[in-house]
């Protein structure tokens, strides 16, 4: 039986600004040599820096290197187009999997997209005019050209149909896999060094408005009397809100009360996430919310929005709240640092959870389509 070759284009990759999303696609195609099946051969397509960074994943596998750096300048994606359809041409390709939705090329193929963002057209703030102006132009294409096309939630899925007028059938949820977690830093030297004291409830995310920063530090306003040591710790990048964010923790008085921490080193992550009491994710939108699945695989219980992909990804592993409503969140993450019976609970429910996420099962559910395609064709 000749085997399926499916080419994917990971052109639009940069080693050097590795998204959560560019994450779990590496992760999923480097778990795929231990899931089989039988009769898939995949040929990648990257450059040079990305197979220099994940030398692991390029020698499981047949690789053609892209002769120039990443970059969207027109003529840069027009030589990368060109480059992509002879090289798929050349290397007997049978499907070929556009893995970051924005690539520019039109093979004469069947084609899998993977769609992982939408927010250059649902919350375009704060993301970069040329970043936006690329999505914009380059996915509607992509999905209207796809034979299949792959979200990572069921919320995405939904959103994409409506956005784009999408066939439903054509489109398939393959979750984010469980992301790394490196070795933790000792939480004694995190805590003296960042002035956080007592219990951590943990909020993970830049401060974009869709993250409801605010609605965090406003829950911290009804627990800081009962929980007299307890830190709410707001862990990302600075975004479009930053300012509003802190402005609120001003304005209700919980300057020591709130810690507010940028970018940190792996092993400082892991070291608030292993050792958070609780994590919140009161966002209002999101195609995948990783860092509640990191939680869960930490064994750390998560109360999240009903908005967004936060509830699907719990389902009944955590608690859910009105999107907007403090005063909720505030009662739930009370109610996980005050009742040991209900945090054990919550803990079980989520590591349980979190097993659901491996690479191996997400490399299952992209392969399961890749054999979908060929055998509707």
């Amino acid at each position: 039986m000749t085997a399926l070759r499916v080419g994917v284009d990971l052109c639009r990759i940069d080693p050097a600004a590795l998204r959560p999303a560019d994450h779990a696609v590496l992760d999923t195609l480097q778990a795929t040599a231990g899931v089989g099946p039988d009769g898939v051969e995949l040929v990648l397509f990257a450059s040079s820096a990305l197979r220099a960074a994940r030398p692991s994943l390029f020698e499981a596998h047949e690789a053609h290197t892209l002769p120039f750096p990443p970059g969207v300048a027109v003529a840069r994606l027009a030589a990368e187009a060109a480059w992509m359809r002879a090289s798929a041409r050349r290397a007997g390709i049978d499907l070929l999997h556009d893995a970051c939705g924005t690539s520019p090329v039109r093979p004469d193929v069947p084609t899998v997209v993977s769609v992982h963002d939408l927010r250059p057209f649902d919350r375009p703030k704060g993301i970069g005019r040329l970043r936006v102006a690329h999505h914009r132009h380059v996915v509607p294409r992509a999905v209207a050209g796809a034979t299949a096309v792959t979200v990572p939630s069921g919320f995405a899925r939904d959103r994409l149909v409506e956005l784009f007028d999408v066939d439903a059938a054509k489109v398939s949820v393959v979750p984010w896999p469980l992301p790394p977690h490196e070795e933790a830093a000792r939480i004694e030297t995190v805590r003296a060094r960042h002035g956080i004291i007592g219990q951590i409830v943990l909020l993970v995310g830049s401060t974009r408005a869709e993250e409801e920063h605010v609605v965090a530090v406003r829950a911290m306003r009804h627990l800081a009397a009962r929980h007299k040591e307890t830190t709410l710790v707001l862990l990302g990048p600075e975004g479009p809100a930053e300012a509003r964010v802190a402005a609120e923790v001003e304005a209700l008085g919980l300057q020591d009360r709130v810690v507010r921490l940028g970018a940190v080193s792996s092993p400082v992550r892991s070291a608030l996430m292993e050792h958070a009491a609780v994590v919140v994710h009161p966002a209002v939108y999101g195609g995948f919310a990783d860092a509640v699945l990191e939680a869960m695989a930490c064994g750390v219980p998560v109360v999240v929005a009903d908005a967004g992909a936060g509830p699907e990804l719990v389902a009944d592993a955590g608690a859910v709240i009105p999107h907007g409503d403090d005063a909720q969140l505030a009662i739930e993450v009370h109610r996980v640092l005050d009742d040991p019976e209900w945090r054990r609970r919550m803990v079980a429910a989520g590591l349980q959870r979190a097993r659901r996420y491996t690479a191996p099962e997400t490399a299952g559910a992209l392969l399961a389509t890749y054999r979908s395609v060929m055998v509707g064709l």
